[in-house]
């Protein structure tokens, strides 16, 4: 870990420490290459730093802030620490040093666009009179219009299947999301859980916006029905499907996708209904302690090196027309995105719709 930095885990799920371990060592050892290269695109920026240490509450993977925040801290000289955690973890915790009139934190650091508008709505972030220079070289559509959050990264929800796993099984490979609600599939695939996890926020929300919330409930108590384990963390499910310990894992592509690139016998499918997608964003808490360290790290974050350094690290897609998409990603052109799906709907009424979930899905 480097020095400097607090980590906090998401919390516990199903996934065994040694398997978790094993394919964090993997993945650190795959990207350990493409980021000696990357660091070396990093130099100590010239002139005054300001006034640190920025604090970053982050939705994304440890193994990646904690490259990013280091590159950071090697441009500017301004030190960064962070807290990893879920999304729904992230917005309790702001929500409570809000109440408590001690906002911690500077700035928060990937999750799906539900999840900053949710922050918005809440009045919890700090509304920008003036873009940040590097959001002028990304499309306005990427970015919130009222100037409150700005999308670095693109994102759809995928099915990961572990092959081997389903022939020991019998069962043949799922093509979308009509196959994992049938019975032969109960107990062998995982999902997360929605009031946590803002990736399992996005796939309630698309199967509400594919189906109608008529069908759309019936369709979401069958799918969580047929969960054999029901994570905390988004990320979980693709890595469970990874080590064998389920067959099938419903999590963003690129989260499958690094466990693919870690060696792990698991295939990304896309649903052929269609599927969700997100716009990952960033943004700085209202009243954040150090206020210019977070905007300058939020235009730094939003800029081209850290968008390839990113992209790289997570397999994500860029918001940046200038940054290379990494080997074996489909581009967001060639995958089956829903055209209405209803995030901003699901923001307005995440509270109802959780607690809907809750007395339809677990009774």
């Amino acid at each position: 870990m480097s020095r400097g930095l607090m980590i906090r885990k998401s919390g516990p799920n199903a996934i065994s420490k040694s398997a978790a371990v094993a394919i964090a060592v993997v993945i650190i050892v795959a990207g350990a290459a493409s980021f000696l290269y990357l660091s070396g695109m990093f130099a100590p920026a010239a002139g005054p730093a300001a006034q640190g240490p920025v604090i970053v509450y982050a939705a994304i993977h440890e193994f990646e802030t904690d490259r990013l925040l280091r590159a950071f801290t090697e441009e500017t000289g301004i030190e960064a620490k962070y807290v990893r955690m879920s999304a729904g973890e992230i917005t309790a915790k702001i929500k409570a040093e809000a109440e408590a009139g001690k906002i911690e934190a500077d700035v928060v650091l990937g999750g799906p666009m539900i999840f900053h508008e949710e922050l918005k709505r809440l009045g919890l972030l700090y509304k920008w009179d003036t873009p940040p220079e590097n959001a002028e070289q990304i499309k306005s559509i990427y970015h919130d219009p009222d100037g409150y959050w700005f999308g670095f990264y693109l994102g759809a929800i995928g099915i990961a299947v572990n092959t081997p796993r389903l022939e020991e099984l019998g069962l043949p490979e799922p093509q979308g999301w009509e196959d994992l609600i049938k019975p032969e599939y109960k107990g062998h695939l995982v999902v997360a859980d929605p009031r946590a996890s803002g990736t399992a926020y996005t796939v309630l929300v698309t199967l509400l916006s594919l189906y109608g919330e008529d069908k759309g409930w019936d369709y979401a108590k069958k799918l969580w029905g047929n969960a054999g384990t029901i994570t905390k963390s988004g990320a979980a499910p693709g890595r469970l499907a990874g080590t064998g310990e389920y067959a099938i894992g419903i999590s963003f592509g690129h989260d499958i996708l690094k466990v693919k690139s870690a060696g792990y016998k698991v295939k990304l499918i896309y649903p052929k209904e269609g599927t969700g997608w997100e716009i990952g964003g960033i943004s700085v808490l209202k009243d954040a302690p150090h206020l210019e360290a977070a905007k300058i790290f939020v235009n730094w974050m939003l800029g081209r090196k850290a968008g390839q350094l990113h992209t790289d690290l997570s397999f994500r897609l860029s918001t940046r027309e200038d940054v290379d998409a990494p080997p074996g990603t489909t581009p967001i052109t060639e995958i089956n995105i829903l055209e209405n799906y209803r995030w901003k709907w699901a923001t307005e009424n995440k509270d109802q719709l959780l607690s809907k979930w809750e007395s339809v899905v677990l009774g």
